[in-house]
């Protein structure tokens, strides 16, 4: 569960539902600068579904004992963690082995600094027991992937190629796990702070989220094509700018379903699941647009 703090209350966010919006960010990815996933029904499946895993424990409603709340998806013991991801990656696999590989990916990433360089880890260890235990996860993950790549590997390719493309398609994917997560918990207006945007991703640990400018992660234009950094920034009420805009289309709708719950102590998990299902149900309508389209206060026939 994505946990955000408001004035309103704890809006909640199941990993499912951030996984479909990172989907829907997939599905709409290309345009004359930015190359369009191939095979793209495996790709957008994989980004569909890279946190599948997480369904039946956000259906639990997980606690965070210390604090009475709802149980922040950055707040999980890793055991449980390579419970849920292990489940979700087989899953995906048996649906699709290519989809497979990039959840895999996705999975161990988080354990590796989402694979930045060979010392990265992530930030679910406590402790010298939990790194040990996340090794040893990433190790058999990437024995996996040894038989997983020979099944998804075509002679449309060349092996240099395949593996090319697919870490290129793996970066993607990170990408649109991380614009899926700024929709989810960022505040829908303009923020009034100046200076440089911030790198997006160490935020997500806080429940409070003051609306920034952010830099998404770098991804190249195509397999072998230049790599550049995004930015995202809210310059109007539920519009963000995309910048450079990677698109099909000059503007997209997307929306995002969350409940909000009180903001109180809540004595066990039962009590925070049935508050949870009861919890009155809002959807957060973004418009992602493009630097040169107009804002509906801009546009002359708006």
């Amino acid at each position: 569960m994505i946990v955000t703090r408001r004035a309103e209350g704890l809006a909640l966010v199941t990993q499912v539902e951030h996984g479909r919006v990172a989907g829907e960010l997939a599905a709409h990815w290309g345009n004359a600068v930015f190359e369009g996933p191939t095979p793209r029904e495996s790709v957008v499946m994989a980004a569909r579904q890279h946190d599948e895993g997480w369904r039946a424990w956000d259906a639990r409603g997980l606690l965070n004992e210390v604090e009475r709340r709802p149980l922040h998806f950055l707040e999980i013991d890793p055991d449980d963690h390579v419970r849920l991801y292990r489940e979700g990656a087989e899953r995906v696999r048996l649906g699709d082995a290519y989809s497979g590989l990039l959840v895999g990916m996705h999975w161990t990433g988080l354990y590796r600094g989402r694979w930045r360089s060979p010392q990265s880890r992530g930030r679910l260890a406590r402790n010298a027991r939990d790194e040990s235990l996340l090794d040893r996860v990433v190790d058999e993950e990437e024995h996996r992937w040894v038989e997983a790549k020979k099944a998804a590997w075509t002679i449309e390719q060349p092996r240099a190629v395949f593996e090319s493309t697919l870490w290129h398609h793996y970066e993607l994917l990170q990408l649109w796990d991380l614009l899926s997560l700024y929709l989810c918990v960022m505040p829908q207006h303009p923020s009034p702070r100046e200076g440089s945007p911030s790198r997006w991703g160490p935020q997500l640990s806080s429940l409070v989220h003051p609306p920034e400018a952010v830099l998404l992660p770098s991804v190249r234009t195509s397999t072998f094509g230049e790599a550049v950094v995004l930015r995202a920034t809210v310059v109007a009420p539920t519009t963000l700018v995309v910048d450079p805009w990677p698109f099909g289309t000059p503007a997209l709708t997307v929306e995002v379903e969350q409940s909000i719950v009180p903001d109180v102590e809540y004595r066990d998990s039962q009590a925070a699941l049935r508050v949870i299902a009861d919890g009155r149900s809002q959807a957060l309508t973004w418009t992602l647009r493009s630097p040169g389209t107009p804002t509906r206060e801009e546009d002359p026939d708006g």
